[in-house]
């Protein structure tokens, strides 16, 4: 072992073939393909916490039909029992049947990130690089133990603190004692010491090999299945430059056909979180990642060793590969906060939370009127890199587990009312320029710890964001997908982009930012960039107007705007037509801009005439995007929502249109709500899934992946008729495509159709993303259900039960069932396995199995009723009477029994109680039985 401080050395597996050395400053092909990901056309993150795994598997529909397309979930390892997962213990396990967190297991957090995948939504887990769990739990036990999984604390005295820092220093309190930012505790957690180099094999594989690290009694022991969580270093490897430093590296890849081909070899600390992020981005296909109390960790860390091990390692929904999107958490100065932020020079696509413009909303939200807009806009990080609001940096929220609208974190947050929610700062961030964050806690926890928890409790968020309670914020966020286009960081004025232009702050009528803020979103028509030049070199997409005010009534502002002279705008979000928030009419339903570009629009306060606080302070006005109705010809039926009975956290609210032929159609109507609104559609495209396979038989997906908004999608071909456009003109239009159902497994599958509303004014692409969901029920529920072996000293069993298709939903096991009784109708709670793993179910029964042969029925349902029953026999061999095991009881096992019993315990014998011990009770009961078969023989009822 050896112990340096040496900050060059990442313990990323470098060099070629097996036991390679890193290889600094050497000549290597950097790598074209790839860069900084191509984001979609507009990122729209849910943080969804205090969910298991399986429940969020189970909501995706929602997720999708709101439009989010990416996740921001709690860390996904082994720690603490009831913890959210911010002391974590052991980084590679995600979970086992015997040994869960309190979301799941491996394999279920996998099908998690499968099944949103699928629906286009990327995952970014909670990264921990800063420490592992809590200081207090180090003691002569837990060092007896091993530690740590991965990692190193030698122990002895004086004590050495081996890969982490010692107790020297505290990093949370700046103003108290013995601060020091990179190596102190942070709330009581252990500190990592990225800047040590004690080399190890630090998940070992082999038994005896002197580099393996330490082995306690418990943990760090070798184990051949460690193997997966080792690249495979025959494999071809990647070798790039990280321009930061111009040094060299070679990356080999995990070997995801044959996992225990992985290679383990010596790293440090950092190594093991290098080698961490690549497992979890390569294997597991996660997005990308929030990083934990990233301020904590040097500099150095994330820009040479963390952007190192990240580099082209995630795998698009394309299948190609890019930098994957992290966004750290520093809480601090927009000037400290940057320098953690990189995502300029092509090689990593790092960002940072915009804790500071967070807490401003917050304060906006909290002070009902009494604060002002321009607090959040200059308080914003992305002012920081080019003085403008322009989404170059900057991940944007107002709320999240640390800092929500309910709760102190040390007990259950009560469930706020929704004049607490914070929708019209929530509006704000989701039509402002950058990436917005909606976080949503489903208070799954409060159900499964009401007892008491003894961890952190993630703070309360905002219930409607999946459409739960009244769903205000899920309308929210289908406008902005709808009517927000993609920012890309350009300052140049490019038509391509789409800018977050203040209207009335800079308008001399209207200056006060103290109640109201007036803004839209615009792209401008010449190269360009001023932003004294609206409504005359840009045209706009969207005009956005929010209130703090708790008054009662309303805020009217006249606003010069970027959209044409006669555009008619419509009320996007409800409120306009919502009788409480609107209850005299006040708030247009739409709004006709004048000669001079100008409009005059009335913002709800979020207290309504009556005196009632809704707290929906905002309106978003438009043109009018397509209307139309998206259906599925074909389909035999729907799945409605799930009933109320079911708790919020796990209650799909989306119908589920059922196919079980061998095709059915994808079939998008069209038509005109007023024909003076807007021109209508004059395009639409289909996606399925997440798309990027040829469902229309063209040869190919029709749009690539660079396309940032339809890439990936495909043109229906069975019919298209637009309703506007040259040619067309009609009322109505028309788009189907028929679909091979066979092309699709078993299970849900999620259906995009994008119409385009015909724009003639040089404007951004306004769409309305036509959403649904169809499950494919083509064949019954797909199971394998082997003959086990029962454990013969107490007549029990645990029945393993495989379905091979995600489709699969509950599982029954009848034991003994009377003979021409109908299976179906006797499932029930009774027999009922248990969810194991995300594809296995499990039957206890103990004691439930007749001596000799038993006949097991297992029925298998799917989400839409349909079953499938196999039928299976096991012999139970206890107390059976055969002591001699010549495969009948008969006079010869009472000659056998004494020379059995002295031979050692003889299942077969042990017929009485107590079950484990042979007595004289056995004896008497083998005589009884074979008493019971003479008599049964001589009465004829028995052979």
């Amino acid at each position: 072992m050896s112990q340096v401080r040496d900050r060059r050395w990442g313990g990323l597996m470098v060099g070629s073939g097996r036991g390679g050395a890193r290889v600094a400053g050497a000549a290597a092909l950097l790598l074209s393909a790839g860069g900084a990901l191509a984001a979609p056309d507009r990122t729209l993150i849910l943080q969804w916490f205090e969910t298991s795994w399986r429940n969020i598997e189970n909501r995706a529909p929602d997720a999708f039909m709101i439009g989010y397309n990416a996740l921001w979930t709690p860390p996904p390892s082994i720690a603490t029992f009831g913890s959210p997962g911010y002391d974590p213990f052991d980084r590679f396990n995600l979970g086992t049947p015997t040994n869960q967190t309190i979301y799941g297991t491996e394999g279920t957090f996998r099908e998690m990130v499968q099944q949103l995948r699928r629906a286009g939504i990327l995952v970014y887990p909670d990264l921990i690089f800063n420490h592992n769990g809590a200081r207090s739990t180090v003691n002569s036990g837990f060092l007896a133990a091993g530690g740590w999984p991965g990692f190193h604390i030698p122990g002895g005295s004086p004590f050495n603190w081996g890969d982490f820092h010692d107790t020297s220093f505290q990093s949370e309190n700046p103003g108290g004692p013995n601060f020091n930012l990179f190596n102190g505790d942070l709330v009581g957690l252990i500190d990592i010491a990225h800047e040590f180099n004690i080399q190890f094999i630090r998940h070992p594989v082999a038994a005896g090999d002197p580099r393996n690290i330490p082995a306690g009694s418990t943990f760090n022991r070798p184990d051949a299945g460690n193997a997966r969580f080792y690249p495979d270093r025959d494999l071809p490897p990647m070798t790039f430059v990280n321009p930061i430093n111009n040094l060299s590296s070679t990356v080999f890849p995990f070997n995801l056909q044959d996992p225990l081909a992985g290679d383990a070899v010596p790293e440090n600390a950092t190594g093991l979180l290098q080698r961490f992020v690549h497992w979890m981005l390569e294997d597991l296909e996660v997005g990308g990642y929030r990083l934990d109390a990233s301020q904590h960790v040097p500099q150095f860390v994330w820009n040479e060793f963390f952007d190192t091990a990240v580099f082209n390692q995630f795998r698009t929904l394309a299948g190609t590969r890019a930098v994957p999107l992290s966004f750290g958490e520093n809480v601090n100065s927009n000037g400290f906060i940057q320098t953690f932020v990189r995502n300029r020079d092509g090689f990593a696509n790092r960002d940072a939370l915009d804790i500071n413009e967070a807490g401003s909303l917050r304060n906006v939200n909290g002070a009902r009127g009494f604060a002002s807009w321009l607090d959040p806009i200059q308080s914003s990080l992305d002012n920081q890199d080019d003085g403008f609001n322009n989404g170059s940096q900057g991940v944007h929220h107002v709320f999240s587990h640390d800092n929500g609208s309910a709760g102190s974190g040390s007990s259950i947050p009560p469930l706020p009312a929704p004049n607490t929610w914070g929708l019209a700062q929530n509006a704000y961030v989701l039509f402002r320029s950058g990436i917005p964050i909606v976080y949503h806690n489903s208070r799954e926890m409060v159900d499964r710890f009401a007892s008491g928890r003894g961890a952190f409790w993630p703070r309360e968020g905002n219930p409607s964001a999946l459409g739960n309670f009244d769903g205000n914020l899920a309308g929210l966020v289908r406008a902005a997908a709808n009517y927000v286009r993609a920012d890309n960081a350009n300052t140049t004025g490019l038509e391509d982009d789409s800018f977050f232009f203040l209207l009335n702050g800079t308008d001399p009528v209207n200056s006060s930012l103290s109640d109201a803020l007036v803004f839209e979103r615009s792209n401008f028509l010449s190269s360009l960039d001023s932003r004294n030049d609206i409504g005359i070199n840009a045209a706009a997409s969207v005009l956005v107007g929010v209130s703090d005010s708790f008054a009662a009534g309303f805020q009217v502002r006249s606003v010069q705007t970027s959209f044409v002279p006669g555009t008619v705008l419509v009320e996007l979000t409800g409120n306009a037509a919502d009788p409480v928030v609107n209850p005299a009419g006040a708030v247009a339903q739409t709004l006709t801009v004048d000669a001079n570009r100008r409009v005059l629009i009335t913002i709800p306060n979020n207290t309504s005439p009556s005196g009632f606080e809704h707290g929906r302070g905002y309106v978003a006005y438009g043109p009018q995007a397509p209307v139309g109705t998206l259906s599925f010809p074909g389909s035999a039926g729907v799945i409605p929502p799930d009933p109320e009975t079911v708790p919020s956290y796990a209650r799909r609210l989306t119908p589920l249109a059922v196919i079980t032929g061998d095709q059915f159609e994808v079939r998008l109507d069209t038509g005109r709500v007023v024909s003076a609104f807007a021109n209508g559609d004059d395009n639409a495209v289909f996606r399925i899934d997440q798309g990027f396979r040829d469902f229309n038989g063209s040869g190919s997906f029709d749009f690539p992946e660079s396309d940032r908004l339809i890439g990936g999608y495909e043109n229906f071909v069975t019919q298209r008729s637009p309703l506007a456009g040259p040619g067309f003109a009609g009322t109505a239009g028309l788009y189907r495509q028929t679909i091979d159902a066979t092309t699709l497994d078993e299970g849900v599958h999620f259906v995009s159709a994008i119409a385009f509303l015909r724009r003639t004014d040089g404007g951004a692409p306004i769409i309305n993303d036509f959403r649904g969901v169809v499950y494919v029920d083509r064949l019954p529920p797909q199971i394998d259900a082997s003959p086990i072996q029962v454990a013969l000293d107490t007549g029990s069993f645990d029945l393993p039960v495989l379905a091979a298709d995600r489709a699969t939903n509950a599982v029954h096991v009848l034991i003994n069932p009377p003979a021409g009784a109908d299976p179906l109708t006797l499932a029930g709670p009774s027999n009922q396995a248990r969810v194991y793993d995300r594809f296995e179910y499990r039957l206890d029964a103990t004691g439930a199995l007749l001596p000799g042969a038993n006949r097991l029925v297992v029925v298998a349902f799917e989400l839409s009723g349909r079953a499938t029953v196999e039928e299976l026999q096991i012999v139970n061999n206890l107390g059976s009477g055969d002591v001699n095991q010549d495969g009948v009881t008969d006079i010869n096992d009472l000659y056998d029994y004494e020379r059995a019993v002295a031979a050692g315990y003889i299942p077969q014998a042990d017929l009485a109680s107590p079950i484990g011990s042979l007595t004289g009770a056995d004896l008497t009961a083998l005589q009884a039985l074979l008493r019971g078969a003479e008599n049964a023989t001589m009465r004829g009822t028995q052979p």
